[in-house]
């Protein structure tokens, strides 16, 4: 198994994990620090799924063909890591009771909306498994190609610091 395929695998049972974890946060103040702290750690996850990757490398090592495979570790981390995300919000949004959330929002935002041509009939047509399905996607779409440029930064930054070693 090549260097990148398996840091790439590592970084997304890590990134797995760190999506599913979102789930069981709380609401509040607690859930926006959570995800601060989550953002920071997808960021390490995936620059190091091409710190692993260049460090696998035989040396000498190249900063380009560090940079290339770890892209490709990171892309393959945030592909694993998106996925397991994408079927949890699938699932999530199945389960959701959209009158329920609409009937909850302030009346003010409901007037907005309804100035901006959006009825709560459109709100809840748009959500649960088409809803969950075009979030899942674009979420893992976006998160695919972040995870492409960091772990070609880590990879880059690795192989850079240690060609020999």
């Amino acid at each position: 198994m090549t260097s990148w395929v398996k840091a790439g695998l590592i970084g997304g049972a890590v990134l797995s994990l760190l999506y599913l974890s979102n789930y069981v946060v709380p609401g509040g103040s607690a859930a926006l620090a959570c995800c601060c702290a989550m953002m920071l750690v997808y960021v390490v996850v995936c620059a190091g799924t091409g710190v692993l990757t260049a460090r696998w490398l035989p040396a000498p090592r190249n900063t380009g063909t560090a940079a290339g495979r770890g892209a490709l570790a990171g892309g393959l981390a945030g592909l694993i890591g998106g996925a397991v995300n994408a079927v949890a919000v699938l699932i999530q949004s199945a389960t959701l009771d959209s009158t329920e959330i609409v009937s909850q929002l302030p009346p003010e935002t409901l007037d907005a909306l309804k100035e901006l041509g959006i009825t709560t009939d459109v709100i809840e047509s748009s959500s649960g498994v088409v809803g969950g399905l075009i979030s899942g996607a674009c979420c893992c779409g976006v998160g695919v190609i972040v995870a492409l440029a960091l772990g070609a930064i880590g990879g880059a930054i690795w192989a850079a610091m240690r060609p020999n070693e």
